[in-house]
């Protein structure tokens, strides 16, 4: 049975991150408000933690942020905890794929953070760009 198990798991496709995550997201003001922060947080590149490890304690304690850090710290300033699969971490998560080509493995926020290929630059027009998903939304349900 285990050889089984085994036999079909090496022949199963891989599942893509679309494939098993919710798309439609449904946000509120407080998503709003912790992707603005992140991206306040992230004023300039001198601020930007470049070597992720998801660990956010030293990130804070030395104000040096990976994207995933700095989206950790809004959301505890903006609602007092973190909630891994939020929506607006998951608008994050899924505005950056346009710009993975590659550069994740395993880890979207980390992966791609922390790849030689992303920029600094890269990570405003993810955020900016996800406030504008959140925004436009939140418009349209009012």
């Amino acid at each position: 049975m285990k050889k089984v198990l085994f036999i079909l798991l090496l022949f199963t496709p891989s599942i893509s991150f679309s494939q098993t995550e919710n798309r439609n997201l449904t946000f509120d003001s407080l998503d709003l408000k912790i992707i603005q922060q992140a991206n306040l947080i992230l004023q300039d590149s001198s601020v930007w933690n470049k070597n992720d490890d998801r660990e956010c304690e030293d990130d804070i304690e030395n104000k040096s942020y990976s994207l995933f850090c700095a989206l950790f710290k809004a959301s505890m300033d903006v609602t007092g905890e973190y909630v891994h699969r939020r929506a607006a971490m998951q608008q994050v998560r899924f505005t950056l794929e346009k710009y993975e080509d590659g550069r994740v493995t395993a880890h979207r926020l980390m992966d791609w953070n922390n790849h030689p290929n992303t920029t600094f630059e890269e990570v405003k027009v993810v955020l900016e760009e996800a406030l504008d998903v959140v925004k436009t939304q939140l418009k349209q349900s009012q």
